[in-house]
């Protein structure tokens, strides 16, 4: 096979240590696939060409760069702090997960930029740029392209930042990534670059591969409210719709379908019950309310246009279950041949809608790939992927597959 990704976990809270023992389990994997005579010529096995490192945001971001560098010494890394990874259906609340990229013909390229708070889309310029140094300005015949964007979703604009990306990496390639996340707690995430920690940046990782690359991405939410139109937002905050405030009339939406929702009650029927912003092919992107803001406005994760259309959605697990099934399908349908792995970017509120059977979850993506395939991936605050025939765009409480081919 020209391309295998092999994947390696630790939940032990020593960054040190973890980063160790998740990096051995990969290489592990990768021995024995090449003492089985998957490895590279004359039973030596291929070096690995990037490794994507996810982590928990528990340990000290500096710490784990160093130790992650010291144990992949001259591979090319990249990733990004969360508020949960996973290896195949093994969900970590603390942890740190290592996919290996091995190839002797794929191309990786890695760019960070910052601050995002300051700039968000010039951030994203420059990281793409950076990440796509010294690649061909289009891609070559027959070989696929991904950009896997990672950024700080706290400290600036992730859509803005999504916006700039595309403006280098354009429209005609594969996106996938997430915001990077510190469970919630809104206090400080890490993006991982050039054996650094960095934190108010975003991160591009460019993979050229003469195998096909694809992405999957769904939600599982459906309409609940009628449109109405956004008639006065500010970056992250939605603060009328009509002309009258947005949580007025949120609560009207609720009210006609017997749900009372006061401020007390905001945050956890929102939960089940976020924003979407319709597309013209019938799709609609997620935004996520956080919270309600005086005088009325709903605080959001990413941006709200001005001037757009928005509904009220709802959802339930069995949804939240379906549409991963149908992402995972999507990516493998579009591969359309052997698998070499895939990464998922899974936003952290589906896990905290999914409580207990977030497992049903992981274990879909595994079985829709294949038993075989490995698995890795995270949970984000908020994802990046194109939806339907969309562009890419920064999404909320949707599920991201990317499926590389082998």
């Amino acid at each position: 096979m020209a391309t295998q990704v092999f994947v390696g976990a630790s939940s032990t809270a020593d960054p040190k240590k973890a980063a160790s023992e998740a990096v051995a389990a990969a290489l592990r994997e990768s021995a024995r696939s090449d003492q089985a005579g998957y490895g590279g010529s004359a039973g030596s096995a291929a070096r690995p060409a990037f490794a994507l490192v996810l982590s928990t945001d528990q340990y000290d971001a500096d710490a784990l760069a160093a130790a992650t560098t010291s144990e992949l010494p001259g591979v090319p890394w990249a990733g990004c702090c969360t508020a949960g990874v996973f290896a195949g259906s093994r969900l970590l609340r603390q942890g740190l997960v290592v996919g290996l990229v091995v190839s002797e013909t794929v191309r990786v390229g890695i760019g960070v930029a910052q601050p995002v708070s300051q700039d968000g889309r010039r951030a994203g310029v420059l990281a793409a740029s950076r990440a796509l140094e010294g690649f061909p300005p289009s891609v070559p015949s027959g070989w696929s392209r991904a950009l896997i964007v990672l950024p700080d979703a706290l400290t600036g604009n992730a859509a803005d930042v999504v916006r700039g990306a595309v403006e280098v990496g354009g429209t005609g390639v594969v996106w996938a990534g997430g915001g990077a996340g510190d469970n919630l707690r809104f206090v400080r995430t890490a993006q991982f670059a050039g054996g650094r920690a960095y934190s108010d940046s975003v991160v591009v990782v460019a993979i050229d591969s003469p195998a096909r690359m694809a992405t999957g991405i769904r939600h599982g939410f459906r309409p609940y409210g009628p449109p109405t139109m956004v008639t006065r937002a500010e970056g992250t905050v939605l603060a009328e719709l009509e002309y009258e405030g947005a949580f007025s009339v949120y609560q009207r939406t609720a009210r006609a379908r017997g749900h009372q929702v006061n401020l007390d009650g905001f945050a956890t029927f929102a939960m089940t019950h976020p924003l979407g912003i319709p597309q013209a092919d019938g799709e609609h992107v997620i935004r996520d309310p956080l919270r309600v803001i005086s005088p009325g406005g709903l605080y959001c994760v990413g941006e709200v246009p001005d001037g757009c259309l928005i509904r009220v959605m709802e959802g339930d697990p069995i949804g939240l279950v379906g549409a991963a099934r149908e992402a995972a399908i999507t990516a493998r349908d579009a591969v359309s041949g052997p698998i070499a792995g895939a990464f998922v970017f899974d936003c952290i509120s589906r896990c905290m809608m999914l409580g207990d059977t977030v497992r049903d979850e992981l274990t879909t993506f595994e079985s829709e790939l294949g038993q075989s395939v490995p698995v890795m991936g995270c949970l984000t605050f908020g994802e990046v992927g194109t939806l339907g025939r969309g562009v890419p765009q920064f999404h909320n409480k949707t599920a991201v597959v990317l499926a590389l081919g082998a």
